[in-house]
């Protein structure tokens, strides 16, 4: 059993791709007409602008081939990567107890309900602490997985994948 990546969906380096393409595109109608009215300022102003934008183009269509990995499922744990729900890092299966879904608004988590919560969100960064006490105050698992970003799979998806996983390993170790 090898370990089984998930990889995030980048929307954003998408939408910076179009933006930096319709801004070049732009630029190059500024510099043509400053050609067609015989006006110096509008050609160097539409140059200058379409290399800045041909640049920050070919840099967001680099961003947006970047393969981005939100979540690692491997034989001893989970490597939570996710930038949506600030990543809480290798989480080992014999901290975790269960996995559950949970629906906020439109979207669905998944949420770890932990054997022992108190040592593991005390071992927890700042950050990362404040993020699984709110979520405790608001009745929810202290760590959250956010999948709405994942690629090609859905939250019941993955929830089945970390499951079997899960007892496949309390199977072996427990």
């Amino acid at each position: 059993m090898g370990d089984i990546i998930i990889e995030e969906t980048n929307h954003r380096a998408f939408a910076m791709t179009m933006a930096n393409l319709f801004m070049l595109i732009a630029s190059a109608a500024v510099c043509i007409y400053g050609f067609m009215k015989d006006k110096k300022l509008l050609v160097i102003m539409g140059l200058m602008s379409a290399i800045v934008f041909l640049i920050g183009f070919i840099m967001a269509i680099a961003a947006a081939l970047k393969e981005k990995v939100l979540l690692t499922i491997s034989v001893d744990g989970i490597n939570d990567c996710s930038s949506a729900g600030a990543g809480f890092g290798f989480i080992s299966y014999k901290e975790i107890k269960d996995f559950e879904i949970i629906r906020h608004h439109k979207t669905e988590t998944i949420g770890i309900i932990l054997n022992n919560r108190k040592e593991f969100i005390s071992k927890l960064a700042t950050p990362k602490w404040r993020l699984a006490k709110r979520n405790l105050y608001f009745k929810q698992p202290a760590i959250q997985i956010h999948t709405e970003l994942a690629k090609d799979m859905d939250t019941e998806d993955i929830l089945t994948l970390l499951q079997k996983r899960l007892r496949d390993y309390k199977r072996l170790y427990e």
